[in-house]
């Protein structure tokens, strides 16, 4: 059982000399900082790496979950039939996962450790045989608990909208995409499963939706169409996952995680254990497989072998994870500070990404910059972050995981003998506007350079389209109401730039 994170108010947590916001580029990189943060796992270790191979399953469980994939959508093989290299690992990573978020980390982040992607080296071969598709690195990590005063999983989305929803289907039936969904800890209805509607239940799930902007809600909406009255309600289908379980489903099912309910009073329970069990956080790991035809991988790979991936190096893992925060930077809200430090580390090495991922990241870089406006931070200096509703209602709340290591470096307030001098105010203030200017003439250098990259791909004719894979449904709710002004915008000034 992996137990909530305590209350930052009550326990100090994390070491602040480790702390993200203490972290440079160089720091990032580093192997050793990530060894020191989570010492009980591998990174970049050569025979540990070597260990690992793509797990053996049985030939029938791989054809079963291609039938269910392709009847519903989605499908879930219980742990007791994956022959897992070692079970232990998930605990380790969840574990880990505690530790970054008490450092003030993503919990996406526990991806630059070897034990990560030994998840997929493990699943690569079941995953090509049950889909045909192979790792593209869509990767991401949640920590969901009863304690969040939020709901921090996301709400009912399709993964990809193609705008001919047909053609990522191949001729068998198979999708050219599919996600390997894997709880590090036990995934219930208390803390937080998944939810599908099933694909004979979803009109649109096959031949695509409908975005006439014309057309009314009930017409368009997939959500409305596929639950078009209360009995269908009947077919929504909640899939609890065991820890070394996988849930696989594909980039058309309408699928979302559920708001954990309250934590059930101590009373209610027959002991100690089942009241911890009961309020442990659903920590979980994604990963997209894809056919390369419809998306090829985000990372740059020098070879395959056999039907999985090499061991991503450090470098690529720490570019990637840094862009998937900007890609998801509506999910995952930061201030501009940790925006600018995840550019540095995605644009770092030009050969890490595949380029049009990058670009695409580019793009979101910008918008993400131009909206969080250098950031903020509360009286206190810790980060606050922004969950953003379907509906785009940005609850700003106060991270729970850690204090700003800067804290303790603050100056002391003045005694009843000092005369508070106004001049030492003054100084203060002129250092403080000074660190602002620095930060926003990094701030647009960054930009600038982004928008470079962009206009230099739309001359070239590759970089017409960017959206990010739930705009569609997203805009269609109003949660981008804004973004047609904000790409006329940045073509306005990147047009000026060019003048």
């Amino acid at each position: 059982v992996i137990s909530p994170l305590p209350i930052p108010h009550e326990t100090s947590l994390g070491n602040p000399k480790m702390h993200a916001r203490v972290v440079n580029p160089a720091l990032a990189l580093d192997p050793e900082y990530w060894r020191a943060l989570c010492p009980a796992l591998h990174v970049g270790d050569d025979a540990f790496m070597a260990s690992v191979k793509p797990m053996v399953v049985r030939g029938e469980i791989a054809q079963d979950a291609r039938a269910r994939l392709t009847k519903l959508g989605f499908t879930k093989i219980p742990g007791h039939r994956l022959n897992w290299r070692k079970a232990a690992d998930h605990g380790k990573l969840a574990r880990a996962v505690l530790t970054l978020l008490q450092h003030g980390w993503n919990p996406s982040w526990v991806l630059v450790y070897d034990e990560a992607w030994a998840i997929v080296q493990e699943l690569s071969s079941f995953m090509y045989e049950a889909t045909g598709n192979r790792i593209n690195h869509d990767a991401l990590v949640w920590h969901v608990s009863p304690h969040d005063e939020n709901p921090t999983a996301f709400s009912p989305h399709r993964d990809r909208q193609p705008e001919d929803a047909p053609s990522t289907f191949r001729e068998d039936g198979s999708s050219m995409y599919t996600t390997a969904w894997v709880p590090l800890t036990d995934a219930t209805t208390e803390n937080s499963c998944l939810c599908f509607i099933p694909r004979n239940q979803d009109p649109g799930y096959y031949a695509g939706d409908d975005d006439d902007p014309d057309a009314p809600p009930e017409k368009t909406d997939p959500l409305r169409l596929a639950l078009p009255h209360k009995n269908a309600y009947q077919h929504i289908t909640s899939v609890p996952a065991e820890c070394g379980s996988v849930v696989v489903f594909t980039h058309r099912v309408i699928h979302w995680g559920s708001a954990p309910p309250p934590v059930e009073p101590a009373s209610y329970r027959n002991s100690e254990t089942e009241n911890d069990a009961a309020s442990s956080p659903r920590i979980c790991v994604s990963f997209g497989f894809a056919d390369a035809e419809y998306e090829p991988p985000y990372l740059t790979s020098s070879s395959n072998v056999g039907t999985g991936d090499v061991f991503p190096s450090l470098q690529k893992r720490v570019a990637l994870v840094a862009a998937q925060m900007v890609s998801y930077h509506e999910r995952f809200a930061c201030d501009g500070k940790t925006l600018r430090l995840f550019h540095k580390l995605f644009t770092h090495d030009a050969d890490s990404l595949d380029s049009s991922y990058k670009r695409k990241v580019l793009v979101e870089y910008v918008r993400a910059a131009s909206s969080s406006s250098g950031g903020a931070s509360d009286n206190g200096g810790r980060a606050t972050t922004s969950r953003v509703t379907k509906k785009g209602d940005a609850k700003s709340t106060r991270a729970k995981h850690g204090d700003d290591a800067c804290d303790a470096k603050k100056g002391t307030t003045a005694t009843s003998e000092d005369d508070g001098d106004d001049d030492d105010d003054d100084d203060e203030n002129s250092a403080s506007e000074a660190d602002a200017s620095e930060e926003n003439a990094s701030d647009s250098d960054a930009m600038d350079a982004a928008l470079e990259t962009m206009l230099d791909a739309e001359i070239a004719g590759d970089g017409e389209d960017f959206e990010d894979d739930f705009d569609t449904l997203a805009r269609e709710d109003g949660e981008y109401a804004e973004t047609a002004q904000e790409e006329e915008a940045v073509k306005g000034r990147g047009a000026k730039r060019r003048r």
